[in-house]
């Protein structure tokens, strides 16, 4: 099997992720950005002014956030219901380029031995080549403890040479201390300075942390903070023996990508696609901030890295690349009043361009509803995007819980799960009438059906080939599609 990537990992032009939206223009696109109030209104949301897009090489001037709730209208009373939010970056376009900060994070323990850390030092030296002058590079690797090789230095003709060489001695010995590596290259990260608002922590790791706090929480809630400080991880987890529950943690926590390796010669096909991304960096220090109107309860955020301040929420995204799709499902409570047309939640994208210096931006979106005492209206008048989202992240998550049911020999209630998951996307594929929503459940569908045919092969499968099959299951997830 190649490498399945979690998270887009395509070329500079088209990342995976792009949407038609994204590569045209975002919805909206054309009306007033910086304060721009959009109304939901029938099938989604549409500009409260709308003037005709504009013309010419400015394709990031439209508004890049859209909402809507799960249908236009509800019924009176208190129900607890759904809001979808998504984000479409516009496909990449030369300008300038947000200089990065990256700090090597390499598992140097036994394990790593052979194959593994020679591929993993050619890979990180090939890396390191395709950065330009002027970026920020740093090396850290652990084993028993983890062991500062090279501090953060800016790239230039008589620092590769220094770089090179203490990639070129990294080996392999000891045990597996993740968190004090990460925390080592988080703070590498940090340290860099304010010019190079691209920050990333790249981990390559085979195995398991046993050394130190092991846990996923822990290491998740370490992944959050360097993330409140603009660090984010893309990890590479080698073979059947990293722990996914890590690397999952760790991605969620930093708003970052995580890869399953099944060769170790694949590292380096996949850091040039890490690269290819960098590159192509249209938003720094971006999130979503979601304001609920007056009646409505702000859930949760499932899945997201998210601040909460009052009744306000924040869904944290960090770097966004050109062509880059988010989405995310929002869980409200709603006290409807008996009639009429309402607010849902004021949702604003917040984020720095680095092709205009930086400078801070915010767009905005109005999702509302109507009231109504027909139920039939309510369901016929279900938002199609914000319903495929729901069905597809909701199936994402329960991927993720029947990966772990493969690991430990649970069958029964992977299959269970899974032919839950791909029913309901298969119904929501049949009611959706838009062809792109309707492609959307149908892909996921077909996802979770190979996640079905992979479990039941699991059921038959040596242990060995059991640990795979659970790890290509966790690394298919939809979950991990956009980020």
């Amino acid at each position: 099997m190649g490498w399945a990537a979690l998270g887009c990992a395509a070329g500079a032009a088209t990342p995976p992720g792009t949407s038609a939206a994204a590569a045209g223009g975002a919805p909206g696109a054309g009306a007033r950005e910086e304060g721009a109030a959009l109304v939901a209104g029938p099938r989604g949301v549409a500009p409260a002014e709308a003037p005709a897009p504009e013309p010419g090489p400015e394709p990031r001037r439209g508004v890049w956030i859209g909402a809507a709730g799960a249908s236009d209208f509800m019924l009176p009373g208190t129900r607890e219901t759904q809001l979808g939010v998504w984000v479409d970056v516009p496909a990449a376009r030369r300008g300038a380029r947000a200089p990065a900060a990256v700090a090597l994070l390499v598992d140097a323990s036994g394990s790593m031995q052979g194959a593994k850390m020679e591929h993993a030092r050619a890979a990180a030296q090939a890396f390191v080549d395709r950065l330009p002058d002027g970026d920020v590079v740093s090396l850290a690797s652990f084993a028993d403890t983890a062991e500062e090789r090279v501090a953060p230095t800016v790239l230039g003709p008589a620092t590769r040479t220094t770089v090179a060489r203490a990639i070129a001695a990294l080996g392999p010995e000891g045990s597996t201390n993740l968190f004090d590596g990460l925390r080592l290259a988080e703070k590498h990260a940090v340290t860099a300075p304010s010019t190079h608002a691209v920050r990333r922590v790249v981990l390559i790791s085979d195995g398991q942390a046993n050394i130190g706090p092991s846990s996923p929480d822990l290491l998740g809630a370490l992944a959050q903070r360097g993330a409140d400080r603009g660090v984010q991880i893309t990890s590479l987890g080698v073979g059947a023996d990293y722990d996914e529950r890590t690397l999952n943690a760790l991605a969620v926590g930093s708003s970052g990508r995580l890869y399953h390796l099944t060769e170790a010669h694949q590292m380096s096909s996949v850091l040039e696609r890490e690269l290819a991304l960098l590159q192509t960096t249209a938003a720094t220090g971006a999130f979503v901030e979601i304001v609920p109107a007056p009646g409505v309860e702000i859930v949760g955020v499932p899945n997201e890295r998210t601040d909460r301040s009052g009744d306000t929420i924040r869904v944290l995204l960090g770097t966004m690349f050109g062509g880059q799709h988010r989405e995310m499902l929002v869980r409200v409570r709603v006290a409807a009043p008996a009639a009429g047309s309402h607010p849902l939640a004021s949702v604003r994208l917040h984020f720095r361009d680095p092709e205009n210096g930086n400078v801070p931006r915010v767009q905005e979106v109005v999702a509302r509803y109507d009231v109504t005492s027909d139920p039939a209206l309510v369901a016929a008048r279900e938002n199609e995007k914000t319903q495929t989202i729901a069905a597809v992240i909701e199936t994402g998550m329960a991927q993720l819980e029947a990966a772990q049911d493969v690991n430990s020999g649970n069958f029964s209630a992977a299959e269970a799960k899974l032919a839950a998951a791909e029913e309901r996307l298969r119904q929501q594929a049949a009611r959706a009438q838009s062809v792109k929503e309707k492609g959307r459940a149908a892909d996921a569908a077909a996802a979770v059906a190979s996640a079905r045919k992979t479990a039941r092969a699991a059921a038959a499968a040596p242990p060995s080939a059991r640990r795979m099959d659970a790890l290509e299951m966790n690394s298919g997830s939809r979950l991990w599609a956009d980020r």
